[in-house]
Order: C-alpha cells, then sequence, then structure tokens
C-alpha cells in the first residue's frame, strides 16, 4: 500500500507540472473600425554630432597634470609610536 501512494503521489505531481505548460489559449479577435490616416509631417532626422575627446589632450599635457594632481598624503603607521 506504501508504494500505491508514492506512485499516485508521483503521478498527480508529474500531472500537475504538465498542466503549467500547456497552451494558453488565444483570445478571439475583435472587430476594430479602421480610422482612415490623417498625412502627417515627416519626422525630423536627427543629425549626429562628431565624438570629441579630450582625453589624450589632457593626459598629454603636463602643466594641467601636475596642477590637477591630487597631493600625496602623508601615511602614518599605526605599528610606530608609543603603545
Amino acid at each position: 500500500m506504501g508504494k500505491l501512494r508514492i506512485w499516485l503521489g508521483l503521478l498527480a505531481g508529474f500531472l500537475i507540472l504538465l498542466a503549467g505548460c500547456a497552451r494558453a489559449t488565444q483570445p478571439a479577435p475583435t472587430a476594430t473600425s479602421e480610422v482612415p490616416a490623417r498625412p502627417t509631417a515627416p519626422a525630423a532626422t536627427a543629425t549626429s554630432q562628431p565624438q570629441v575627446n579630450y582625453c589624450v589632450e589632457c593626459h598629454t599635457d603636463k602643466d594641467r597634470l601636475i596642477q590637477t594632481a591630487k597631493p600625496e598624503e602623508e601615511v602614518i603607521e599605526e605599528s610606530e609610536g608609543a603603545g
């Protein structure tokens, strides 16, 4: 009797899994009234602008690099000193 319950449980689980894979029903198409198309103005086309890359210019300018450089901070060792 115990094996029968196991097989019935597996069969029920398998059927539940297959029910989730069933195809969804397609709704019936509804009638739509056609609206005459209005003449529209042509869409404005976007003009692409060339991308400007200042990276090389900035990184090769030695004076600008010196001016914008982050000052070095003095690192204090925590293992030194009185303690």
